[in-house]
């Protein structure tokens, strides 16, 4: 008898606290986390065709520009939002093949990432601003769309 009220007071106790541990992560994942570059090796993603739906990417990743970059509605220079992202740290959502660009200092790239700027959401910079970008190569770490 003793273990059916124990049992009961579990179930309970359960029933309360998980949809909060439930909605914990996602709380956690809006939240900025702390500032720290990503360096592990992405997995291996090919072009595709990308449809952004505003809002739907929530991780974060963070990287430092070394220069200020123009945003794009599309992975390609033909679409430009007219803002820039300035020289700093930034989050980025994710990274795609696109057209080839060159950052006007030598370095080219097709690889475009995807993050917000200060007047639009979901907008693409080429992986050229990027400090830990490699020339034709995906950013170390961060995710395909």
């Amino acid at each position: 008898m003793a273990h059916r009220g124990i049992l009961r007071t579990a179930t309970a106790v359960l029933a309360l606290a998980l949809p909060t541990a439930l909605a914990a992560p996602a709380a956690a994942a809006s939240a900025d986390p702390p500032p720290q570059e990503t360096a592990a090796a992405p997995a291996d993603h090919g072009a595709s065709d990308v449809h952004v739906v505003p809002g739907s990417y929530s991780v974060r990743h963070y990287y430092s520009t070394w220069r200020e970059a123009r945003t794009y509605r599309q992975r390609d220079t033909g679409h430009p939002t007219g803002t820039v992202l300035p020289t700093g740290r930034h989050y980025f959502f994710c990274q795609t093949e696109g057209q080839p660009h060159s950052d006007g200092d030598g370095r080219y790239s097709t690889w475009w990432v995807l993050t917000d700027d200060s007047a639009n959401r979901d907008v693409f910079v080429s992986a050229t601003a990027l400090r830990l970008a490699e020339p034709w190569k995906p950013v170390a770490g961060l995710p395909g769309c």
